[in-house]
């Protein structure tokens, strides 16, 4: 070979070898993931890689994994496709130092498909039921433009939501509120469930929550309090969202506010401010507040939260009462009248930090509020029937009142994962400054005649100072019985001490003016006592948790001391107690859809101390009380037990329950009638304890849902019995009632209208001991219906009418016919701008008259107020989720 070609043929090879070395080190590995918006994996899903000329294809597994080895250019171009889901297109460019790169997860959303005009959609369950939650698919209802989440709720099984938002679950109240499982800013339920769009939401989540030490340890024990959480749609778990807005009604009440929130991944903080006005001939109202909030992570464990809400107001208003009580010398005819203006200026602050680790979980909060009242009452009592009398009175108060509360809490998983230990302490102080200018008229009227007789005046000037403090604190002990396992599940024996300690120091000083002006000290009239309480709890428990059932038992004693110490007199009082209680919960998943849980529950509570003084206390100069020092604790006893289940097939929901409460040693207040030294009937009150106070009930909720989850019909209602006992005129009395409930709902949703109408009847029932009288028996049918109508995004029209018919005794309730109509519009780009006109009870019937039976009394409220007006309302709303926009605030009918 020539030397020429020798060298050409070196350097050819020299050239080639370097450029398979530039091309090994180019290329770089691409990984990545395909989930659907549950996030679950999706398998066998067609990935297409395009670089430059180059076209690379892979296919996910099983766990929605796919890979590509030799990705030689750091631009490319990912195409995916599935059958079921819409395809998925983008660029990608990576930073060329990567020699691996992980892509984020690529959500594939599912996709209609149309065969000859035939619409194939999967089959969408409404209701998922677990062992301790409730799991509503937000997909399975109707959720229309500018709905709130609080609009979704009103149309889910068991839950009820009333005008003013608060939420309950089978009959108990929503406490809680959370998002994607993370505490949301300050957790209100009525609050956020009016701000966030019902568009966001993939699921709704009712659980029964022990709380947050509980599902760190394992241990739940007590009653659980129901927790509603909200599960985003996939990118909608961010963003920002707030408005402004004000309005003005007929009946001179006039409203303006702010709301600002910032939702990011580990931040958020939220402000709000408003101001509200009303005057008119039955309330004057003047109320402002400002409040804020923050809540961030500070680090991969820990959290901080703080809050500030202030709060001040002017209420002027007038209330009227009319009671008739049954006793054994005769009927008393009560007629009240009172004049209220109020002041008050609240300052509330409050601090916290929590996290956890795999072994430790942690938790400290304070807070402490500040309170300012001034009131101002003139009221008059007029008494007819045994008792004659005539009391006109007229106070003024002022009041501060200022409080701080801490606790820490701290749990850990010892070495040995069988065992955890737990323990916590909390603080709170308190006091309270009063002064107090009370002047009263009684009016003694001759008892055949109605002449007037004779009156007397009393003037004092009250001046009560109290202070209180307490600490406690809590040790829990658990050991596993056997190694923790996931699908075995585990079982162990916990040993539990808590411990409180308590105190309270009342200093009342009263002052009478005589008819000379001159005034004076009655020690008679005044209190200085300092009390002292001392409450241990000792407790044992087993529980066991498996992925079927768990549940726990065990057993509480409870010891206790209440010692009280008169300053000026220098008698003593000591009560000592000893009560045991068991307790158990039991969640059993009888199989998918279907769950039954069991609550029991027993806790004991001393007398308040103001029961246990042996001393008179006149404030009150128509009600003379007096202290039993010999009162025993109360030892309250509760249990629950619920049914849930949904048929997948069928559609059919069935929600039921049952409740019980009994108490032993409850306390109840004896009611005599004495002649005072003008030979005129007054009463004395004193305390007693008695057995044989329970309740127990039932509820059911059926519910069928046709037409794809469009059409709803349900039945549902609740049984209840109260048994009480209470004394009079020192004989020992006893009072049942029964209510009966029962109503039929229809509910149809479509994304142009909606409507619902209901039809339900109760049946009351109250029995009074005295020659086994009945009060009364009341029945009430009424009939519901609302309906909106939505032509388009912009427009919305609302109408309600109800009528109710009253059957027994109702001394003005009649039978009120009530309609509401409103009228909804917005304006500007993505709705921002909302409009909206309300008209309220248009045949003015809804301030009427409500009657109320309890033991041997019958009460009526009438309280007037202005029931018929219109209400205009102004909205602007800037939101945006994830990188969806808000849309226009839709709160625009309470009715609704």
């Amino acid at each position: 070979m020539k030397k020429s070609n020798k060298l050409c043929f070196l350097l050819f090879f020299i050239l080639i070898t370097f450029s398979f070395n530039a091309l090994a080190q180019s290329q770089f590995k691409i990984r990545g993931s395909i989930i659907d918006s549950l996030k679950k994996p999706i398998e066998g899903v067609s990935i297409r890689l395009l670089a430059n000329q180059d076209t690379l294809r892979s296919t996910s597994d099983a766990k929605g994994n796919f890979t590509f080895a030799k990705v030689s250019h750091h631009k490319f171009y990912l195409s995916v496709a599935a059958l079921g889901y819409k395809p998925f297109a983008s660029v990608y460019e990576i930073e060329s130092s990567e020699k691996n790169s992980v892509l984020a997860p690529i959500m594939l959303q599912m996709e209609t498909i149309r065969l000859q005009d035939v619409e194939v959609k999967i089959k969408v369950n409404p209701i998922k039921i677990k062992k301790d939650t409730i799991e509503y698919n937000a997909g399975a209802y109707a959720v229309r433009e500018n709905d709130k989440v609080e609009d979704l709720l009103k149309q889910l099984q068991g839950v009820e939501v009333d005008e003013k938002g608060a939420v309950t679950a089978m009959g108990k109240k929503m406490t809680k509120l959370r998002v994607n499982g993370e505490d949301f800013f300050t957790g209100n339920v009525e609050d956020y469930i009016r701000q966030l769009p019902a568009d966001i939401i993939a699921k709704l989540q009712v659980i029964d929550d022990y709380g947050d030490e509980a599902n760190f340890t394992g241990i739940k024990t007590g009653t659980p309090q129901k927790m509603l959480n909200l599960v985003t749609k996939p990118g909608m778990g961010k963003g920002y969202f707030g408005g402004v807005d004000m309005s003005s009604a007929t009946n001179n009440a006039h409203h303006l506010g702010t709301k600002g929130n910032i939702w990011e991944k580990t931040k958020q903080i939220g402000f709000g401010s408003r101001y509200g006005i009303t005057n008119n001939e039955f309330a004057k109202v003047n109320n402002g507040a400002l409040n804020g909030s923050i809540r961030d992570k500070i680090s991969k464990e820990f959290n901080f939260n703080g809050g500030y809400h202030f709060t001040n107001g002017i209420n002027k208003s007038v209330q009227s009462t009319y009671l008739e009580t049954f006793n054994p010398q005769g009927t008393l005819f009560d007629l009240r009248e009172s004049a209220n203006t109020s002041k008050s200026i609240n300052n509330t602050i409050n601090l916290g930090l929590n996290g956890a680790t795999k072994k430790n979980y942690f938790n400290v909060s304070l807070s402490g509020a500040l309170a300012n009242t001034r009131n101002d009452v003139f009221s008059t009592s007029n008494k007819t029937g045994f008792i004659n009398q005539d009391l006109i009175s007229n106070s003024g108060s002022r009041n501060r009142n200022p409080n701080v509360n801490a606790s820490v809490n701290w749990s850990s998983r010892l070495a040995n994962r069988k065992r955890s230990l737990s323990m916590g302490f909390n603080f709170g102080s308190s006091e309270g400054n009063s002064s107090s200018t009370i002047n009263d008229m009684i009016r003694y009227y001759n008892e055949t005649t109605n002449v007037l007789v004779k009156d007397s005046l009393l003037n004092r000037l009250v001046a009560n100072n109290t202070s209180s403090s307490n600490f406690g604190g809590n040790f829990q002990f658990s050991n596993s019985l056997k190694e923790p396992n996931d699908s075995t599940g585990y079982s162990f024996i916990n040993l539990s001490y808590r411990f409180s300690v308590s105190r309270n120091r009342n200093l009342q000083t009263t002052m009478v003016t005589n008819p000379f002006g001159n005034s004076f000290v009655v020690d008679s009239l005044g209190q200085d006592y300092v009390s002292d309480f001392i409450n241990q709890n000792f407790g044992i428990g087993f529980s066991t948790n498996t992925k079927q059932i768990s549940y726990n038992f065990g057993l509480n004693f409870s010891p206790s001391i209440i010692m009280g110490k008169y300053q000026n007199r220098g008698e003593e009082l000591k009560n000592y107690q000893l009560n045991f209680s068991p307790s158990a919960n039991l969640s059993y998943q009888l199989k998918d859809n279907e769950n039954l849980s069991f609550g029991y529950n027993g806790y004991t509570s001393s007398p308040d101390f103001n029961k246990l003084q042996p001393i008179r206390n006149n404030n009150d100069v128509q009600n003379l009380v007096i202290g039993n020092p010999d009162l025993k604790a109360t030892s309250s006893h509760t249990a629950d037990l619920s049914y849930n289940q949904f048929g997948l097939r069928s559609g059919l929901s069935i929600m039921a329950g049952l409740t019980g409460s009994f108490a032993f040693n409850s306390v109840v207040s004896n009611t005599i009638f004495l002649r005072d030294t003008l030979n005129s009937l007054k009463q004395q009150t004193t305390y007693e304890n008695v057995n044989g106070i329970y309740n127990v009930g039932g509820n059911y909720s059926l519910n069928k849902r046709l037409l794809t989850n469009k059409l709803s019909l349900s039945i549902n209602g609740n049984i209840a019995y109260s048994h009480n006992v209470f004394y009079t005129e020192n004989v020992l009395n006893r009072s049942s009632g029964i209510n009966v409930s029962n109503a039929f709902r229809l509910n149809l949703n479509e994304k142009k209208y909606s409507f619902n109408t209901s039809v339900s009847y109760s049946f009351s029932s109250n029995t009074y001991s005295i020659m086994n009288q009945n009060i009364k028996n009341v029945q009430v049918l009424a009939l519901n219906s609302n309906g909106s109508w939505i032509p388009n995004k912009r427009f919305r029209v609302n109408a309600s009418v109800s009528k109710s018919l009253n059957f027994g005794y109702n001394l003005s309730a009649g039978n009120p016919l009530l309609v509401n109509m409103g009228l909804n519009t917005s304006f500007l780009k993505d709705n921002k701008l909302l409009f909206s006109i309300q008209a309220n009870d248009l045949f003015n019937q809804g301030a009427l008259f409500s009657s109320s039976i309890s033991n041997n009394a019958i009460s009526e409220n009438r309280t007037r107020f202005i029931s018929r007006f219109v209400q205009a309302t102004l909205s602007y709303n800037l939101s945006q989720f994830g990188n969806k926009k808000g849309k226009v605030d839709s709160n625009f009918n309470v009715d609704e």
